[in-house]
């Protein structure tokens, strides 16, 4: 039985994401987590590191792969300024942008995706309606802000917004795809902050679970990799998120780390794997 590969945040990054896959379909890989029969990115291919037109073209490259929009992605098709490039990543930006080769690859392109089959539900920042949250008298970039490309999970336990975005809780993830799946047993994966988290909904209780998970150190495809494993219980959703995959655009290279994930069904077993590694580099930055 096969296995569905999560990358969110690449960022321009196509020396991570060439790391990623050809990790992915390694025979280890396949031996430990199944063959990977689909691809879901959760967005933000672009921005921030150097060499837009690789990513792209390496995902349309590969078959079987769910794309929806991460909020730099759309602040590059709407020409809006969004922190975070340096120099080199804005002027190879422009270049791509004269080309017209990315316009296919984001054409239709949604803002979630719903697997049903898995009872999985993919967003880049979070899976709430703008409308329920949003007051009625904001417009613009501030109503921007509210979609679900800019939605994050808040880690100080209230909602809130700011110039960064809206920050949710947990149960508000919960709450929103409940209507989806019409039941328990559901994981939602999204992106957007860099850092890994999951928490788990049983019954009324909603618990951070990350710390729980623990890790494991492993050797795959001569990659030295960290494991975190999240069985899941029929009875319980999971809110997971993936990490950054490309970290080319955020300062010296050895500071950062790949992070991605992948998501099994083994007989009665679900399963969702996070893993990262320090990725391979000649000097600071990795251009192409």
């Amino acid at each position: 039985m096969g296995s569905i590969l999560l990358i969110s945040d690449i960022h321009a990054d196509i020396g991570a994401l060439d790391e990623i896959l050809r990790l992915a379909y390694s025979d280890d890989f396949s031996e430990r987590y199944g063959p990977v029969e689909k691809l879901v990115n959760l967005g933000d291919v672009l921005e921030r590191g150097h060499d837009p037109g690789g990513v792209i073209d390496r995902l349309n490259q590969l078959d079987n792969v769910e794309s929806i929009l991460g909020n730099h992605d759309e602040a590059f098709l709407d020409h809006i300024q969004v922190s975070g490039s340096d120099v080199d990543s804005e002027l190879a930006h422009e270049e791509y942008r004269k080309t017209g080769q990315f316009e296919s690859f984001f054409r239709g392109m949604g803002k979630y995706y719903v697997d049903t089959k898995h009872r999985l539900y993919a967003a880049h920042g979070g899976p709430i309606d703008p409308c329920a949250i949003m007051p009625s008298d904001v417009l613009g970039v501030e109503a921007w802000l509210y979609s679900q490309p800019w939605q994050r999970i808040s880690d100080i336990g209230i909602r809130y917004m700011d110039c960064s975005g809206y920050h949710y809780l947990p149960r508000d993830a919960f709450d929103a795809v409940q209507v989806t799946f019409g039941g328990p047993g559901f994981v939602i994966v999204c992106g957007h902050d860099h850092q890994e988290a999951a928490y788990r909904q049983k019954g009324d209780n909603v618990d951070d679970i990350l710390a729980d998970l623990g890790q494991t150190m492993l050797e795959i495809g001569g990659r030295r990799l960290e494991e975190k494993k999240l069985f899941m219980d029929k009875g319980a959703n999971y809110l997971v998120r993936l990490g950054l995959a490309g970290p080319e655009g955020y300062g010296r290279v050895g500071k950062h780390r790949c992070y991605f994930g992948v998501f099994r069904e083994k007989k009665e077993e679900r399963a969702l794997y996070l893993l990262n590694f320090t990725p391979k580099r000649t000097g600071d930055h990795h251009r192409r």
